[in-house]
C-alpha cells in the first residue's frame, strides 16, 4: 500500500532523514549526468533539513518504506512550484511520482494557490531520454509548456551554480491551473 504523507522533521529519525535525502540524491545523480557530470549532488544535506524544517516536503511510502519524496514551496502569491521529485528506481512504475505530484497539488491548493509551476533542466545541445519522457508525463498531467530560459536568467541568484554545468543547459517553464 502506498501512503503519501507530509513530513514532520519532527517524527523522522536521523536515519530516515538521510534516507529521504539520499534517494533524492541518487535520483538526480542518475538522470542529470549529461548536465552536472558524475558524482552530481541535487542539494547538500543541510539545505534540505531546512526544506523539511520549513514543511515543505511530502514523503511516498510502500508498506512503510520510504520509497519517494517532493518538495512544495510558494514561489508567489497565486503561485506554488514542486521540485526534487523522486522515487526509488526500482519502485518507478507503480504511481508513486504522480502521487506524489497531486499531493502536492493538493497542498498548493489548500494554500491558496492557483497555479503550479514547474521547470525542467535540460541539456540545451542534445536530446535527453529522461528529459523527453518528463515532459511528455508532465503534458500527460496538464502542465504546459511555457517558455524556455537560460539557468542564469531563471535562477539568477544561483548563476554562480550555471558555471557548474558540463553542458549548455536550459530550463522548460510549465504551469498548470489548480482551479477549473
Amino acid at each position: 500500500m502506498i501512503t503519501i504523507e507530509h513530513a514532520n522533521i519532527n517524527y523522522l529519525t536521523k536515519q530516515e532523514i538521510e534516507q529521504i535525502h539520499q534517494l533524492m540524491v541518487q535520483a538526480y545523480a542518475a538522470t542529470e549526468t549529461e548536465i552536472w557530470g558524475n558524482n552530481y549532488v541535487r542539494m547538500e544535506l543541510d539545505a534540505f533539513i531546512d526544506l523539511l524544517k520549513n514543511s515543505c516536503i511530502q514523503l511516498a511510502r510502500l508498506h512503510g518504506e520510504i520509497v519517494g519524496s517532493i518538495a512544495t514551496t510558494q514561489i508567489d502569491k497565486e503561485s506554488y512550484g514542486f521540485g526534487l521529485l523522486n522515487v526509488h528506481a526500482s519502485k518507478s512504475g507503480k504511481g508513486i511520482g504522480k502521487m506524489l505530484i497531486e499531493a502536492s497539488e493538493s497542498f498548493a491548493l489548500k494554500k491558496g494557490a492557483k497555479y503550479m509551476k514547474i521547470e525542467i533542466l535540460r541539456p540545451s545541445n542534445l536530446e535527453a531520454p529522461q528529459k523527453v519522457m518528463l515532459a511528455k508525463w508532465y503534458a500527460s498531467l496538464g502542465y504546459k509548456f511555457v517558455k524556455s530560459m537560460r539557468f542564469e536568467d531563471l535562477k539568477v541568484s544561483q548563476a554562480e551554480k550555471a558555471l557548474k554545468l558540463i553542458a549548455p543547459a536550459h530550463f522548460d517553464c510549465y504551469i498548470k491551473s489548480l482551479r477549473p
